[in-house]
């Protein structure tokens, strides 16, 4: 306990940290309008920034599980992609109603997720190659049903009901799905820092056969990590499709890699055993904040994956260098 507390107790500040020197960053090289204000301290820009990390961000919380569990998640971005055709063909080709296709969309994520975790857990087979089997399974389930083709959302009679707005309204001028990224942030940070099954997620991903020994079921465990990530990948789909009032069956490509590199900016280790959700909250907003200060300067978006790379490298060799450190440190104490 005391050795897991030392690794990843203060983890988060360091992403924290990241996040107010760029957002100071931003501000200090923000343009600045023809009235001379700063563009990006604009109210609208700001939630604009949230809005569209929103998506990711969701999916991010869920992919911080299946990582501190020793695993990774190659659907996520193919199982978004099916629950946004779900949901527009529930709304508009099927008339399934609101209730009916938000249970259903959200129903397909917690079912590939269940699937990736329980080949993973009992056919004993690596995460990276169940998954990757899922990213193009879920995404060719999605052309199937569309038959490769996207679907309009409507509304009015014999169309999408009104209640399906919901998703596109705002409070405060704040789009609702940030007030739902934030709402899962803090629902799932809560379930992992102070609930025995995160306590047990840390374990199997420092640990697992010391786990096993331990008398924790790792498979169930394992598996509930996957249905977790599968579960707000399906939610995110159904923003998506709010959000563009369409569902296409080729959307979501490459968000697992949005995913994975939030989480690891965010200090999660890709070997599993440490992270934590208020970290992958800063990732998030650290790759918002980049891509949204460069979009402003008219920095096209080749460049800005090409940083996003060099982000990813410099927070993996920052969390080598650092967990290190902290090995030395502590072996040095004992000694």
């Amino acid at each position: 306990m005391k050795l897991s507390s030392a690794l990843h107790n203060k983890d988060w500040l360091k992403p924290v940290f990241g996040v107010t020197i760029i957002f100071i960053l931003c501000i200090l090289f923000s343009p600045e309008s023809s009235k001379g204000s700063i563009i990006f301290l604009k109210f609208d820009n700001l939630t604009n920034v949230l809005r569209q990390v929103s998506e990711i961000g969701i999916i991010s919380i869920g992919m911080t599980f299946v990582i501190i569990a020793g695993g990774i998640d190659l659907s996520v971005g193919s199982v978004l992609a099916l629950s946004a055709t779900l949901t527009a063909f529930g709304i508009m080709d099927w008339q399934l109603g609101f209730t009916f296709t938000i249970i259903l969309a959200l129903f397909s994520g917690a079912s590939t997720g269940f699937i990736n975790g329980a080949v993973t857990a009992f056919g004993k087979m690596q995460s990276f190659i169940a998954t990757l089997a899922m990213m193009t399974a879920a995404r060719g389930f999605a052309l199937f049903i569309s038959d490769n083709n996207s679907r309009n959302i409507g509304f009015g009679e014999n169309a999408a009901p009104d209640s399906f707005r919901i998703f596109t309204d705002s409070f405060a001028g704040i789009p609702l799905p940030v007030f739902i990224f934030v709402a899962v942030t803090i629902a799932f940070n809560i379930l992992l820092q102070k609930t025995r099954f995160g306590r047990y997620v840390f374990a199997i991903g420092s640990n697992e056969n010391a786990s096993k020994l331990a008398g924790l079921k790792v498979n169930r465990i394992r598996i509930y990590t996957f249905v977790v990530a599968g579960l707000l990948s399906a939610l995110a789909g159904i923003i998506h499709t709010a959000q563009l009032l369409q569902g296409n069956p080729n959307d979501g490509v490459g968000f697992e890699l949005d995913a994975i590199a939030a989480v690891v900016i965010g200090g999660t280790s890709l070997m599993g055993g440490k992270g934590s959700i208020s970290g992958t909250f800063a990732g998030v907003l650290i790759i918002g904040l980049l891509s949204n200060i460069l979009g402003l300067h008219g920095i096209q978006k080749d460049f800005q994956l090409m940083l996003k790379g060099v982000i990813i490298i410099a927070a993996v060799f920052i969390q080598g260098n650092s967990m290190n450190y902290e090995w030395k440190k502590l072996f040095t104490k004992r000694s």
